[in-house]
């Protein structure tokens, strides 16, 4: 009999032996079918301008069709996205560019927000500029203007029965006197699967309690998203926009993507407030189907760490084309103007909570329609 490996297992990235995706007798190196590179890329977002100083990145290829880049000098966020040949996110016109916290003050964190398919909002408060708690906010928080040290890097070991890569990353949210937040973020693929994994710890390293809200910003773009792509998602709603309070049906109908509106030219939108119901098992989904592509995206996550959900659209003419599906804890809007229970969420000295958001493709038929069959109405 052979003697058992008590150690199998135990180490990040480890399981039980996987049968590869792939045949190991015809390549050497992993990274001909699938893996993760570290490198950096220049901070030019137009082929004729931009500035020559480079950012840190690292670049996922699950082997299945979905590749993506994670921006490692922006708070371990996920900047480009693809799926086969059809890209996936939303990209901003400034580029991806270096840190700064000189935009976190009021609204200036768009001058510097790339875009991309993930951006991770807080983690001490997120939403619009304003005063709460007796501080001054600007949008959105500081995490993506802050870098990532880099813990740990897999990539996957097929020849020992190990497909799953994975990043390890750390990220603080720090001042002298508090609040001291820091970010434990694991993103793990596995070779075969168009999948995304991530897991987030945050803890209050300070010796002071600490407003801790956080939302995961998935911005998605063309062409996923296109006029006569659904959105999935159900549950009590409310309603935030400039074209006044909408009926429930055509509520409903703001789950339909249009084409370019001229009522979003600038900075026009319309915001949905969600309380996105679970399934049996406490998980909460969400996603887009695009008919005309035949593919679609789904986010799946637990109700008890992210309770709440919001639908951003911004469906400008120009480019400036994006729907956001955003699972969150906290207040969006600020605990003087939110009345949810669940509006003010706090951590108390060396206290952590623990996220994890799945982000999955989807082409086979019965896939699809399985996510079609998530949706449901939303209600007033």
């Amino acid at each position: 009999m052979a003697k058992r490996d008590s150690t199998r297992g135990l180490r990040a990235g480890e399981g039980p032996q996987e049968l590869c995706p792939f045949d190991t007798d015809k390549f050497e190196n992993v990274l001909q079918v699938g893996g993760i590179r570290t490198g950096s890329l220049d901070c030019v977002p137009t082929a004729a301008g931009g500035g020559a100083q480079s950012c840190r990145a690292a670049f996922f290829d699950t082997g299945a069709g979905l590749r993506f880049t994670v921006a490692l000098d922006r708070g371990g966020d996920i900047v480009d996205a693809s799926y086969m040949q059809h890209n996936l996110a939303y990209l901003t016109p400034n580029g991806y560019r270096p840190p700064s916290h000189a935009y976190n003050f009021a609204a200036d964190w768009l001058t510097g927000w790339p875009g991309g398919l993930l951006t991770s909002c807080g983690p001490n408060y997120f939403g619009p500029p304003r005063t709460e708690d007796g501080q001054t906010l600007g949008l959105h928080g500081h995490h993506s203007n802050t870098p990532a040290a880099v813990e740990m890097l897999h990539n996957p070991d097929p020849s020992r029965g190990r497909n799953a890569m994975l990043l390890t990353m750390v990220i603080r949210d720090a001042r002298m006197f508090g609040p001291v937040l820091e970010v434990r973020r694991t993103i793990q693929c596995r070779l075969g699967v168009p999948e995304i994994v991530l897991y987030d710890e945050i803890t209050n390293r300070a010796n002071t309690r600490a407003a801790h809200n956080w939302l995961y910003h998935i911005n998605l773009g063309y062409p996923l998203v296109d006029a006569g792509a659904k959105l999935i998602f159900h549950g009590k709603t409310q309603y935030l926009g400039g074209e006044g309070a909408p009926s429930a049906s055509q509520l409903n109908a703001f789950k339909t993507v249009t084409a370019p509106l001229e009522s979003h030219r600038g900075g026009g939108e319309r915001v949905l407030l969600v309380d996105n119901e679970p399934d049996g098992d406490g998980l909460c989904h969400a996603g887009i189907i695009n008919p005309k592509l035949g593919l679609a995206l789904e986010l799946t996550y637990p109700a008890e760490a992210l309770p709440r959900f919001a639908n951003w659209q911004h469906f400008g003419p120009g480019g400036s084309y994006v729907t956001g599906l955003e699972p969150f804890s906290g207040s969006l809007l600020g605990k003087e103007k939110d009345q949810h229970p669940k509006a003010a969420q706090w951590l108390e000295p060396g206290e952590t909570k623990r996220y994890r958001l799945t982000i999955r493709m989807h082409e086979a038929k019965d896939a699809i329609k399985s996510l079609a069959g998530r949706d449901g109405k939303l209600t007033l």
